[in-house]
């Protein structure tokens, strides 16, 4: 009942269990819609709500979504496929959610109907295959995992250790291409039939000389410090950055300049670090203005506004219906 009732006055109602589970319970969205014509509903699981009995009241976390979607196949080394990590499905389906959620918010606005929304956790991961499942459904290419960090398709792109850490790069553009190969004894190959003047990537295993570039590519890197290998990459405009360890987030100058981490204060006082607001709105920024409520916190007062009485709040809690900050 105090659900329903507070329903009359939700835009958005976002659940995540396994599959249909409001449903079996009789609550479907045409019930939630019988106490609010326009309210948006987004279910969150792991393989929809409908689909197969073997799977779509399966339970799901971030890496069996991985794992059943084809994008943790496609990760981790030559040698092992990896999940994701941290918890690339979670925030995913939590942001497609959220956006699709407001779009339907938008919508009931122009047509004052509501909208129900099935996530399913491994089709927002299916997706975020992006080309390398088109590849494969259209040409049955299959994506090779990275060797090391490096690039499965093209050399000079990926991960790569200098002397004194590592730094990520992409090789990519022609002018880009013609001086890094100068500096690192390649400059012949440039115009030859495998290597065309006008070519804006070497591909690792199309082009016979992908293995040499990225040989060549290993000694000259490891033979410079990082500070080294940026300051000739912006010389050259090669897209290039050193692999930060958290503690240098922090001290990081374009990390205080947009002021990317900051702080709050807790419910209970104390002082909070961590990301910024993302984006950042120019006319309307957003805000942090108050920290995490605790598990019942804010109860009372949601309780309240839709019409229940104190007494009315106690009887719910003291029948485990409800729970309220002590």
């Amino acid at each position: 009942e105090a659900f329903l009732k507070l329903m009359e006055t939700t835009d958005i109602f976002i659940e995540a269990s396994k599959g249909p589970a409001f449903a079996r319970r009789g609550i479907t969205d045409e019930v939630l819609w019988q106490h609010n014509p326009k309210l948006v509903i987004a279910h969150l699981s792991g393989f929809g709500q409908y689909g197969t009995e073997e799977y779509t009241n399966l339970p799901a976390y971030n890496t069996i979504a991985q794992a059943f979607s084809g994008y943790l196949i496609q990760n981790g080394d030559v040698d092992q496929p990896m999940p994701a990590f941290p918890y690339t499905a979670d925030y995913f389906s939590g942001l497609t959610a959220t956006t699709a959620a407001l779009a339907a918010l938008h919508k009931v606005r122009e047509t004052g109907k509501g909208e129900s929304i099935d996530i399913a956790m491994y089709e927002v991961m299916l997706r975020m295959g992006q080309y390398f499942m088109m590849d494969y459904f259209n040409g049955g290419e299959m994506c090779p995992r990275m060797t090391k960090g490096k690039d499965p398709y093209y050399a000079g792109c990926g991960l790569y250790k200098c002397a004194d850490g590592y730094i990520v790069m992409e090789l990519v553009g022609i002018t880009q291409i013609a001086e890094c190969f100068k500096d690192i004894g390649l400059a012949h190959l440039l115009g030859t039939p495998e290597i065309p003047e006008g070519t804006q990537l070497i591909h690792r295993i199309e082009c016979p000389y992908g293995p040499l570039v990225e040989e060549k590519l290993d000694a000259w890197l490891a033979a410079h410090t990082i500070a080294e290998v940026k300051e000739r990459f912006a010389e050259l405009n090669i897209a290039c950055a050193k692999v930060l360890t958290v503690p240098e987030l922090e001290s990081n100058p374009q990390y205080v300049a947009r002021e990317s981490i900051t702080q709050w204060q807790t419910m209970d006082g104390r002082t909070c670090k961590g990301p910024n607001i993302m984006p950042k709105f120019k006319n309307n920024p957003g805000q942090i203005w108050r920290g995490m409520p605790s598990h019942g916190m804010d109860t009372a007062a949601i309780l309240k506004n839709i019409g229940y009485s104190e007494n009315d709040i106690q009887e719910l809690v003291s029948k485990g219906l409800a729970k309220v900050e002590d």
